[in-house]
């Protein structure tokens, strides 16, 4: 079977290859996408909070285009403790972004649902026609001759490309393929999301609840709708997915409070998923970069995963472009050493803040109750740890 040459190589249709694939081709290269193919387009019960910079490269690359499926995140309340329900209380102390005294014209983030911005990715691939196999999935990957590296596939095609991009997930058999070690663990349970709709208007308000259990953020969508991410033990959530609509949505209201309501109802399936940090001691080797997942899995309490995989991306649209200006050749080690420098630190330091977050606000007593009220409440009054907060969410 002949064997197929392209430019870059791109491993994973996901949200940040695909965009990869996007931004390299308007840069006048010619990018292969591999897509596995994964949840069909109407399945998908996730949704994102995007920063201003991901939706600005989400704009620019045609993804995004209705203004309608984007919801202003206007203003983050974070609070902990037990609900009255739960046989606590909750602590008076709480942070909020970026507080009532200073509301902003800009939002701190926007949510958009995962099956809206999967469609406008499908839109933008067909309008620029891009090449893409799917389904496909890679069984072997090397180096090959001038400087080359070459899949193949398990339908028995071969592929041979100047770069190859790792963006399949935080399961990468690219990163495994390029001997790529990663720093891991597993965090306690599973994180379930589900969209409901309610009753009261949401106002753009974004609330995330830290209780013993874990996390409950109610995060608004377009409408009064709003995104459940419910971090529960494993047999709690497996149970909160399995269960009949009406149990669901009565555990939900006890959680929510009455934030949105007391009127609500289930617009989705509901999804449970591990929680984990994954972190790639290596942005790449073996003439391979990683992106996205392949590089780094953290905890969605600060709902920053996407908003790291599109920096990777922003990261290397730039030096694709320099390459293209200057006429360099796609060396891998010469972008992986600027890659690294450019990339590394962020996502080192992003994952260690939410990680650093998680065990903060995790378990009970007094101790711990203590630590954190007087942290909420020294971040509360302080500006510049409000602004580096802002800075984290959006």
């Amino acid at each position: 079977m002949r064997e197929t040459e392209t430019d870059i190589l791109i491993v994973g249709g996901g949200f940040v290859g695909a965009s990869l694939a996007l931004a390299a081709a308007r840069l006048g290269y010619e990018p292969l996408l591999l897509d596995g193919g994964g949840m069909p387009e109407g399945e998908d019960p996730r949704a994102s909070m995007l920063s201003a910079s991901s939706l600005g490269l989400l704009r620019r690359l045609g993804v995004v285009e209705a203004e309608d499926c984007l919801q202003p995140v206007r203003e983050m309340m974070i609070s902990h403790g037990e609900r009255e329900q739960d046989g606590g209380d909750v602590s008076p102390v709480f942070l909020n972004f970026p507080g009532k005294d200073r509301r902003r014209e800009t939002p701190l983030a926007w949510m958009v649902e995962n099956r809206r911005l999967r469609a406008g990715m499908e839109r933008a691939i067909h309008r620029a026609g891009l090449q893409r196999w799917t389904p496909a999935m890679v069984v072997e990957c090397e180096a090959a001759s001038g400087h080359r590296m070459r899949a193949r596939l398990q339908d028995g095609r071969s592929i041979r490309a100047r770069l190859c991009i790792a963006a399949d997930g935080g399961h990468s058999r690219l990163r495994e393929y390029a001997g790529v070690e990663t720093l891991e663990w597993r965090y306690e349970g599973r994180a379930l999301t589900a969209v409901v709709s309610h009753e009261w208007e949401h106002s753009g308000i974004a609330y995330e609840h830290f209780s013993s259990s874990g996390l409950f953020a109610v995060l608004p969508l377009p409408g009064r709708r709003s995104s459940i991410v419910w971090a529960e033990s494993t047999e709690t959530a497996e149970a909160l997915v399995r269960c009949e609509e009406h149990v669901f949505l009565s555990q939900a209201r006890r959680r929510m409070g009455g934030e949105r309501g007391d009127n609500l109802a289930l617009e989705s399936r509901r999804l449970a998923y591990p929680l984990q940090l994954k972190l790639a001691r290596s942005q790449g080797a073996r003439g391979m970069l990683l992106v996205g997942d392949a590089a780094h899995v953290i905890h969605p309490l600060a709902g920053q995963g996407l908003n790291m995989g599109l920096k990777d991306v922003l990261a290397l649209e730039k030096l694709l472009g320099e390459s293209r200006r200057l006429g360099l050749a796609l060396d891998a080690g010469l972008l992986l050493e600027r890659y690294e420098r450019m990339r590394r630190f962020d996502n080192l330091a992003m994952a260690m803040i939410v990680d650093g977050t998680y065990r903060l606000f995790r378990g009970d007593g007094g101790p711990l109750r203590l630590m954190r009220d007087v942290c909420l409440g020294t971040a509360q009054a302080s500006p510049w740890i409000r602004a580096m907060g802002e800075r984290v969410t959006g």
